[in-house]
């Protein structure tokens, strides 16, 4: 009896060794399934034609732009933050009191006591990262989910911020070239994209592309990133090949709280201001989000911090082309968790041909 015929490039995807590349829809659904991040940078590129369509050629402009590629380094060093707990099983919501409570107490330091804004820099990144280690360290040693450790500490942490300063916010000092390094805009509209004062409206983006990559490169090839995964995928079976898995998720913790820290910086230079509010927990969902969608699994063992940043991508351009294009600000979040529901249907059926390939 003739088996039933296959639809075009499904033997290529089950595996079987049919090539399907003569087919485009073939193509695609390979390359979808090979790499975790195109499904998510299929749906950017969709939606930059869109608004670019939308907007009249004016969403790729350099200076709508700088703002969208701002937000999506403050989202997506959030989200990659997020990926590295979550792929050891983990989750930290108070990574938007850590964004605010660094450049505070960096901006703090420099007004009461003259300290550079560097010195406070690197003391504002110190703090994230304590705070990572405590969340890292009552999670594993008292046995505390994530989810309900970290809760605590964004309501601990933010509480503190706001009762510092009366809760609010503070004119951050102007220290060349630290601003202009961390984020300050020195160009106008007028100014080429490819000058050098052009480039510092892209400077938080291109900091964030530099630590997805350092992370990137930590995750797939130092044993601390093997073992980061290992961990995730399966807790049991890493603690009896002798992996310490609770030192391995502390170290996790307090990278991720670092990361939020040095956003909040970025954030501070960008704007030239402290504020206690800036680090809302609508970040850190939306930081979540931008992970799922960009392919990380919340079951652990497997995510990507270049999807997680594509994913930030995504997020952030929603955020500021709905606007762009006429969109009433009280509905955007209606599309934004539409979008996110689709990128999520998408990346699940895109699992499922990964799968199909395996066998």
């Amino acid at each position: 009896m003739a088996a039933p015929a296959s639809e075009p490039g499904e033997k290529a995807i089950s595996g079987t060794g049919v090539d399907a590349s003569g087919t485009m829809l073939g193509r695609l659904l390979v390359i979808l399934s090979r790499y975790r991040e195109a499904s998510i940078a299929v749906v950017a590129v969709v939606l930059v034609v869109y608004f670019q369509i939308g907007s009249a050629g004016g969403f790729l402009t350099s200076q709508f732009q700088s703002v969208v590629l701002r937000d999506t380094s403050r989202l997506g060093l959030i989200a990659v933050a997020e990926v590295l707990l979550m792929i050891t099983g983990e989750i930290d919501l108070s990574l938007s009191s850590t964004f605010s409570v660094a450049p505070y107490m960096m901006v703090l330091m420099s007004i009461a006591w003259g300290v550079p804004l560097w010195i406070g820099a690197l003391v504002g990144i110190a703090i994230g990262i304590l705070i990572g280690a405590v969340n890292g360290i009552i999670t594993v040693r008292f046995r505390v989910p994530s989810l309900i450790t970290t809760v605590g500490t964004l309501f601990f942490v933010q509480g503190i911020v706001v009762s510092v300063y009366n809760s609010q916010p503070i004119i951050a000092p102007v220290e060349e070239p630290f601003n202009a390094i961390f984020g300050e805009n020195l160009s106008d509209p007028a100014q080429s994209m490819w000058s050098l004062l052009g480039v510092t409206a892209f400077t938080p983006i291109l900091w964030a592309i530099l630590i997805v990559a350092g992370i990137a490169l930590m995750l797939n090839r130092t044993a601390f990133g093997l073992h980061t995964v290992a961990t995730g995928s399966n807790l049991v079976g890493a603690r009896e090949i002798g992996i310490r898995t609770d030192r391995i998720k502390v170290y996790n913790f307090m990278i991720a709280g670092g990361c939020a820290a040095f956003a909040g910086i970025l954030n501070t230079a960008q704007f030239a201001s402290a504020d206690p509010q800036a680090g809302s927990p609508f970040l850190t969902l939306q930081a979540i989000a931008a992970a799922v969608i960009g392919g990380t699994s919340l079951m652990g063992g497997s995510g990507t911090v270049v999807g997680a940043l594509i994913g930030a991508f995504v997020v952030a351009s929603l955020n500021n082309g709905l606007v762009m294009v006429g969109a009433q600000a009280t509905v955007s979040d209606v599309y934004l968790g539409a979008a996110i529901v689709a990128a999520m249907i998408l990346n699940v059926q895109v699992d499922r041909l990964r799968v199909r390939r395996r066998k």
